[in-house]
């Protein structure tokens, strides 16, 4: 039926009307080529065609094809010519079933690469179900961006974010919300973790705010974690909460509901992808982002980051949800309170690159071991969410895993 679909679409009206559901990929090789020409040729005459149009036009597309080459061109044109016209009704019905046979050998393939070890087929394969799960073609363009002043400002308004709890931080960037992706750097010991616990869990934090939060962690045990979250909501230290478990939980009970912590070492982007669709988190956090497993062949360690969090950022806005993950800063950015993201480490453009906000913590040598300066630097390189760079200063509260003013 390829060539009497090819041959109603020869008509403006007929193609215009079925534009939104036709795809290249749908017909065979030779079709395929021809719809193509059919295509452009529409785009740029607005008129109906004939055979001998679509041949002119691609003889002279091909100065250079070869006379067995004209011939077969010519002979399916000719198969195209003789074929019945059919109506727009039996078109729709061809369209769709071309399409049913596509999306079948795409998850055929899918299924094929699966058993030979992909482990980026499975999000592959869930994404083209989601898309088909009501229809087997698009059926329109969708909805363009509304002009609609107050939609625009409601929908970008801070209002649909979470709040940052640290108010030296958040006067100037607000906080992140659905679909924005933020990477948070620092070296080693300096407060990551912490900060990640205090916006989540302290006082004010996202929690707090109503937010469910998903915590993933594949660095340290998120059973050290989780007291730490404790800690910070109930501003209580651990030989505190030892003292007095019950006044600990009965504290944390107001948001106990709304955090989840789950270990995921050697989680690939897959099973993040899956456990993201039974959560359905508000926020979630990556602890570390950069020992996610993600599948395929990369020339070097760069192209492997840069890969994963163009994945992450997708991930976020597949689940609609505000994601922040976690990286190490280089040895460049020890003992500096000035970082920015040249500093992450293992890629100074690549992850940096996919990231709306981009939050680095410095702080300064201490001089003396036994007053340690608890002043935490928090460095803005990157902000599309309010459009501020620079640095605010705040302390951390390590007993009790919080970062204050």
């Amino acid at each position: 039926m390829e060539a009497e679909l090819i041959k109603t679409l020869l008509k403006n009206d007929t193609y215009q009307a079925t534009q939104a559901k036709l795809r290249h990929s749908i017909f065979s090789d030779d079709y395929g080529d021809i719809y193509s020409l059919l295509k452009s040729s529409h785009e740029k005459y607005g008129s109906d065609l004939k055979t001998e149009d679509l041949l002119s036009v691609w003889i002279a597309s091909n100065p250079v094809a070869t006379a067995s080459e004209r011939a077969d061109f010519k002979d399916t044109l000719d198969g195209i010519k003789r074929a019945e016209t059919i109506t727009p009704a039996i078109a729709q019905d061809v369209i769709e079933s071309m399409w049913r046979q596509d999306i079948g050998r795409d998850i055929a393939n899918l299924g094929i690469n699966m058993s030979e070890g992909d482990t980026s087929a499975m999000m592959k394969l869930q994404s083209l179900l989601e898309k088909v799960s009501t229809s087997y073609m698009p059926d329109e363009f969708g909805e363009p961006t509304t002009d609609n002043i107050y939609e625009l400002l409601a929908e970008t308004s801070d209002d649909n974010r979470w709040k940052f709890n640290i108010e030296t931080l958040s006067r100037h960037v607000y906080g992140i919300g659905p679909s924005e992706f933020g990477i948070v750097f620092a070296r080693p010991e300096t407060g990551k973790s912490a900060f990640l616990i205090s916006i989540i869990a302290g006082p004010g934090g996202f929690c707090q705010q109503g937010a469910k939060v998903l915590y993933l962690g594949n660095e340290e045990r998120t059973t050290r974690t989780k007291l730490r979250a404790i800690q910070a909501c109930s501003g209580m230290t651990r030989e505190q909460i030892s003292e007095n478990p019950d006044l600990a939980m009965s504290k944390y009970q107001a948001i106990r509901d709304r955090l989840i912590m789950q270990d995921i070492q050697e989680w690939d982007l897959d099973t993040i992808n899956a456990y993201c669709e039974k959560v359905k988190p508000d926020a979630l956090f990556i602890d570390q982002a950069d020992k996610v497993t993600i599948a395929g062949n990369y020339n070097s360690s760069h192209e492997r980051l840069r890969e994963l969090y163009r994945s992450l950022r997708e991930l976020a806005k597949r689940h609609d949800c505000a994601l922040i993950g976690v990286s190490q800063a280089s040895a460049e950015a020890e003992g500096k309170t000035r970082v920015d993201f040249s500093m992450l480490e293992g890629s100074k453009t690549g992850k940096a690159a996919e990231a709306d906000l981009i939050i680095g913590i410095g702080k300064a040598g201490s001089a003396d071991d036994n007053e340690p300066d608890n002043r935490r630097f928090i460095n803005i390189s990157k902000n599309k969410l309010s459009g501020f760079h620079g640095y605010v200063i705040a302390m951390i509260e390590p007993q009790v895993s919080r970062y204050v003013e």
